[in-house]
């Protein structure tokens, strides 16, 4: 099986530095205009088999755009991380809060307030992956969601215990990882692909 993660076009609230976790926030006119060159590129993958999205508007219209011809199969464990009270919010805001000290000493098992750790958002990602794998063998599945749903499918794959808040893969908007399984292996092609955003070697969505 081969298996494509993309993250959703850019929102007002990524460019504002909001926490959006399960806020239903829509793509930005640059978030359409990432989505849009993502098309382009997407023309040229091999066939898609199967398309799943998070149900999340965000990610939603992503697929919409990019894979016009193909409908998706919207799925909830593809949503990113719940961040509970903290979304809304920047970090600027937070960083003098207690709550926001407590939860970053350990984000990786520790919930936020009202919200979820990382290790829930492992799981619930992974068990969406461990019935996509046995559904779609031999097929090219493409999901489109969001940066903390594909870093921990990664730390899933690479076998990384406890990823660490500070120390993990930067995904962008609209970006592009692939991973070929084969039996019980997983290959991680490609990470992080963004070539359908640069023009003139500068990529003009930079965060």
């Amino acid at each position: 099986m081969r298996l494509t993660l993309i993250r959703h076009g850019l929102t007002e609230w990524n460019r504002r530095g909001r926490f959006q976790g399960h806020s239903d926030i829509p793509l930005s006119e640059d978030g359409i205009a990432q989505a849009e060159a993502l098309a382009g590129y997407a023309a040229a993958f091999m066939a898609v088999d199967a398309l799943y999205s998070s149900d999340l508007q965000r990610a939603r219209l992503t697929a919409e755009i990019a894979f016009p011809d193909v409908q998706a199969t919207l799925d909830t464990r593809l949503r990113e991380l719940y961040f509970g009270a903290f979304e809304g919010s920047t970090l600027d805001e937070l960083l003098p809060t207690a709550a926001w000290a407590q939860w970053v000493a350990d984000p990786y098992r520790t919930s936020a307030p009202g919200g979820e750790a990382y290790l829930d958002l492992r799981r619930r990602a992974s068990a969406w992956l461990a019935e996509v794998r046995e559904r779609h063998a031999g097929e090219h599945v493409v999901a489109v969601t969001h940066s903390g749903t594909i870093q921990m499918l990664l730390a899933e794959l690479l076998g990384v215990e406890h990823p660490r808040w500070r120390k993990r893969i930067y995904v962008r908007h609209t970006s592009v990882t692939h991973i070929l399984f084969r039996g019980s292996d997983a290959i991680i092609e490609r990470v992080n692909d963004t070539r359908h955003l640069v023009a003139d070697g500068a990529d003009p969505f930079s965060e």
